[in-house]
């Protein structure tokens, strides 16, 4: 459970990918390479850093992922409670054999139950981390496509650091008008959200 959030953020790095410089800097039409291809990039690190419906999405996870980890360090506090009391008449010599029997059988189900519920929360919260992130990466997928298309781009690339294109010229940088078209279009309500209501 304490590795999801880490787990998400991993996800969306991959959407990331898809895409990559700083949204602050100045806005650019990419430009035609010497080959005439008209050429374009966007920085990984900044769409997966500004662009706010991911911001908002990390939020909501991180905070159902820290409630599922309450509950369940609770649940296990209480447990391991009842297993020091029982220890603790064991001891004494306040139980009968078949008392001990029971309450162990009882223990040993309650703390299967628990691991139970662990693993299927976090099959949930994986479950809607993947929904999540293959929802973004739509949502940019048809953006860069439709940028593409707008601007008769022939490749757009993506930039991270420590990835394939060490460095990268700023002329070709559109990274700023990419995120400023998909969180223009969050705040609307457009594509980016989900006709089912699912988050």
């Amino acid at each position: 459970m304490k590795n999801l959030f880490s787990i998400l953020t991993s996800c969306y790095i991959v959407f990331a990918l898809m895409a990559c410089d700083k949204s602050s800097k100045p806005q650019n039409e990419g430009v035609s390479t010497g080959s005439g291809l008209k050429v374009a990039y966007v920085n990984a690190d900044s769409i997966l850093h500004n662009y706010k419906e991911f911001r908002t999405q990390s939020t909501t996870m991180e905070a159902k992922q820290k409630q599922a980890e309450d509950m369940l360090q609770a649940k296990g506090a209480a447990l391991e409670k009842e297993f020091n009391t029982y220890q603790q008449r064991a001891q004494k010599g306040t139980m009968t054999g078949k008392e001990m029997q029971a309450q162990e059988k009882y223990l040993s189900n309650k703390q299967e139950a628990l691991l139970a519920e662990r693993d299927k929360l976090a099959k949930e919260i994986m479950d809607e981390t993947e929904e999540i992130n293959k929802r973004l990466q739509k949502v940019l997928q048809d953006k860069l496509q439709e940028i593409k298309k707008e601007k008769g781009y022939d490749f757009i690339f993506s930039y991270i650091q420590g990835g394939p294109i060490l460095v990268a010229d700023e002329k070709y940088d559109i990274t700023a008008e990419v995120l400023k078209e998909l969180n223009e279009e969050n705040a609307s309500g457009t594509p980016t959200g989900d006709s089912t209501g699912k988050k």
